[in-house]
């Protein structure tokens, strides 16, 4: 599937595609759909300021690929039945560095989706002008992910306790609005936060809902804002935090049947460090950083700078897989396991998990049966792992998942995916599952 995504003014001719989709503005007649149409716009709003024509190439590519991910069905052309074959055009500023380091993005992106990605970049990108009304300096000394979720409140909560000014950037999604700016406000940064979404519409009948490179938005959201911050524009470097807890980042597959791009891999080191290159490469000058790599989600609760400002949050955090298709946790899911175990370590009890509204499995409360949850993959998923941890320990069960090949230094990474999995231990131990 050939799907070209580009600004409503570059024309058409000696263009190879199947579908054209509007970039950061709204679509045409004939047109396929649209992404990103609020950026700009909400960007300017906010920061008063415009972002250099590298980090709006990098938005490019990021809205460009979920667009193609949202349109290109994987039932439909796929013939393993998750695999697709994807060639993309993106249009951007600086065609001849992009079309250089094309090989290493697709590498990027198929380790991130499990899709097989051929990237092609064309010029006349948007590069916006400069908002008529700028609203002064942006003096925060970095910027951090504020997702609405349990390791980002904590992320939050340990900057502003280490004295850190963060610029807060948020994705925009139903159901989390509301969380994200409770927490700016408890941190005191409610005037520091940008809010974006990719707004991403295809004309399909069924677009595709796995959305694998839906965080890639979030990421490069978060690159808009650093570099519109005065130390960026000073010359110097600006950190980009990314909280998220070890044990999730890494996603080992809990069996051998749940392989690849089926656990998402958005903050996975290896990830990261690819787009780190990438940064390099354009000359963005943003660090990521996650200084939660090698903690559990219950060490980060544990140690989290301001435990009585977490204890009192915590609990309207949303963790969930699916919460924003029912509105809150469905308690299930391996994110939701993930949870519930560190609320045990946490709180020492089950009954400390106060989340509201209360996870709607199992039902009711607290009624945890072996025969009612061998229904449910990711919980009788959990049990396997243990089971093979326990009896031929925790290298088995990683296997090739971490290893020196992925990563410089894989110890520290076996050891956070160990403690991770008797974590959720615990918590099957607690409820008489195991």
């Amino acid at each position: 599937m050939r799907i070209a995504v580009l600004p409503n003014h570059v024309p058409a001719a000696g263009l190879d595609f199947d579908a054209r989709i509007a970039l950061l503005e709204p679509h045409r007649p004939g047109m396929a759909g649209s992404v990103g149409t609020q950026v700009i716009r909400e960007t300017h709003r906010a920061l008063g300021r415009t972002p250099p024509a590298q980090a709006w190439d990098f938005l490019a590519l990021a809205m460009a690929t979920i667009a193609a991910d949202r349109h290109v069905n994987r039932a439909a052309v796929s013939e393993d039945g998750w695999t697709r074959p994807i060639h993309l055009t993106v249009a951007v500023t600086d065609p001849h560095r992009w079309n250089r380091l094309a090989p290493s993005v697709q590498a990027m992106l198929r380790f991130l989706t499990g899709d097989v990605w051929t990237l092609s970049f064309v010029a006349d990108g948007i590069q916006p002008r400069p908002p008529a009304h700028a609203l002064g300096g942006r003096p925060e000394t970095c910027v951090s992910l504020l997702s609405g979720g349990l390791d980002s409140l904590i992320g939050a909560i340990d900057l502003h306790t280490a004295g850190e000014v963060p610029l807060f950037v948020s994705n925009r999604v139903k159901g989390d609005c509301e969380k994200q700016d409770t927490f700016a406000e408890a941190v005191g940064a409610q005037d520091r936060v940008l809010s974006l979404n990719h707004n991403a519409r295809t004309e399909t009948p069924n677009p595709e809902i796995s959305q694998r490179p839906r965080s890639l938005a979030f990421l490069t959201f978060g690159i808009l804002g650093a570099t519109t911050l005065d130390r960026y524009w000073d010359g110097g470097t600006v950190d980009l935090h990314v909280p998220e807890n070890g044990f999730i980042s890494l996603n080992v597959p809990l069996t051998p049947l749940r392989l690849g791009s089926l656990s998402t891999r958005t903050t996975h080191p290896r990830f990261l460090d690819a787009m780190q290159a990438l940064l390099g490469e354009l000359g963005i000058r943003v660090r990521l950083v996650n200084d939660y790599r090698h903690k559990t989600k219950g060490e980060m609760m544990l140690e989290c700078s301001d435990r009585a400002l977490l204890s009192s949050l915590a609990p309207s955090s949303m963790s969930c897989g699916r919460g924003g298709r029912i509105n809150r946790h469905c308690g299930q899911c391996l994110p939701c396991l993930v949870r519930r175990s560190a609320f045990l370590k946490f709180t020492g009890s089950v009954a400390g998990d106060l989340t509201i509204p209360a996870y709607k499995k199992p039902e009711p409360a607290g009624a945890f049966r072996q025969e009612a949850f061998s229904r449910y993959d990711d919980v009788m998923q959990c049990l396997a792992a243990l089971d093979t941890v326990r009896r031929r320990g925790a290298r088995r069960w990683i296997g090739p998942a971490i290893s020196a090949l992925k990563m410089p230094d894989p110890e520290p990474y076996r050891g956070v995916a160990e403690r991770g999995l008797l974590e959720i231990g615990d918590f099957m131990q607690a409820v008489g599952l195991a």
